[in-house]
């Protein structure tokens, strides 16, 4: 596959990388579910290293960094911002919870007795503003995952946060050398806590675990510091380059060990290298809209109906719920989430300026050493912003 020389806004592979992610996800997941340990073929390949349901995980979050870093520095303010987050997230996540309780409700309600009185109903409701609740007693009652009706949530309450944490990084969307250092210290912080394994605070209060936010954070502002050389991004022979190193490298820890630590630093260089570059074998998906999102929340409580249904084998219940998945993404995005978008405010905004590839040393470590950047020539016209 030969990446195009340029890559206009939006043609790029990166729809195809989400919806890849998210089947890795719910291929996971239905070991789980089936009641068999997840020993995947990227868990035998990577002796125990990593699997593809966690790997999907990393990839989300990298891409989430490196799109809604870019989305806030193009924001003509934090209104904008904050509402465009909010139409991508929620309408569709109201509907999968309002008709998962419903579903549950005509086809389980002669042997949940009085379903409106259990009182975990009205707590899993609360998922629709981001309360965590993943089960309701007597649901599923004989699988071999039981009364859990979406386990796949609990990492939306962890998007959010990081929407709203990097909100001070607006302020800073005129200084780029600041930007640079300000997410590479936050990047640098949250390895050394990842690393030395200090990572016990008081977050359980936010209804988050410390742990959870260090080890999603840190490719979450890995992404966000590589939407800050967008002359990188531009570039398709570094593109290429990336894609191979750090690929070839992956393999190589997987396979030979030392991938735990690495992976925070190649996944997120792989992951952006290769959905900012313009495969056509691969970008052609994006023609049929982003059904990930609606693939995501949508495949646990899928797979829970198909175990409870026909008890199928791990493999077959992969295929099955995989396709209904993609099937149930489509009408999501289709019916919900791309109408939803249609609020969207749009105006025109500058884009983030260039800075040259061989002066990324230099415009990262300014801030910490008082040397300044090469000066970049200003960009005169203002661009209109596509879609977010």
């Amino acid at each position: 596959m030969l990446a195009q020389d340029s890559t206009p806004s939006h043609v790029n592979n990166f729809d195809f990388l989400r919806l890849l992610f998210a089947t890795f996800v719910i291929t996971g997941h239905s070991y789980y579910l089936a009641g068999v340990p997840e020993h995947d073929s990227l868990w035998l390949f990577s002796h125990g290293q990593e699997k593809f349901s966690k790997l999907g995980l990393w990839g989300f979050f990298a891409i989430s960094g490196y799109l809604i870093t870019k989305s806030l520095l193009r924001s003509p303010s934090l209104p904008d911002y904050y509402f465009k987050r909010m139409i991508r997230v929620f309408p569709a996540l109201w509907v999968m919870v309002g008709l998962t309780l419903l579903g549950v409700y005509y086809l389980f309600d002669s042997r949940l007795g009085s379903y409106w009185q259990n009182h975990a109903v009205p707590l899993y409701g609360l998922n629709l503003v981001l309360r965590l609740h993943t089960s309701i007693p007597g649901v599923f009652a004989h699988n071999p995952v039981p009364h859990v009706l979406n386990g796949s949530l609990w990492t939306v309450p962890y998007e959010v946060f990081f929407y709203l944490l990097i909100t001070p990084l607006f302020f800073l969307r005129h200084h780029l050398v600041w930007l640079r250092g300000v997410v590479l210290a936050t990047f640098g912080l949250l390895l050394a806590l990842q690393l030395t394994g200090n990572v016990y605070y008081p977050t359980y209060k936010l209804g988050l675990i410390a742990d959870q936010i260090i080890f999603l954070g840190l490719f979450f502002s890995a992404g966000a510091l590589l939407a800050l050389f967008p002359a990188w991004v531009r570039n398709a022979q570094w593109r290429q380059r990336t894609v191979i190193v750090t690929g070839l490298l992956l393999l190589t820890l997987l396979y030979g060990g030392g991938y735990t630590s690495a992976r925070f630093v190649l996944i997120p260089l792989f992951v952006i290298a290769l959905g900012e570059s313009n495969y056509p074998v691969l970008s052609w998906i994006r023609r049929y809209g982003d059904i990930s999102y609606g693939v995501y929340i949508w495949g646990w409580p899928l797979q829970q109906v198909l175990v409870h249904v026909l008890h199928p084998s791990q493999p077959v219940l992969a295929v099955l719920s995989v396709l209904l998945a993609w099937g149930v993404g489509a009408l999501s995005w289709h019916l919900i989430e791309k109408p939803a978008l249609q609020l969207k405010w749009r105006r025109a905004v500058l884009p983030l300026p260039a800075v040259a590839v061989s002066e990324w040393p230099r415009a990262v470590v300014s801030p910490f050493i008082g040397i300044a950047p090469a000066p970049v020539p200003s960009l005169r016209e203002r661009q209109p912003v596509a879609h977010d």
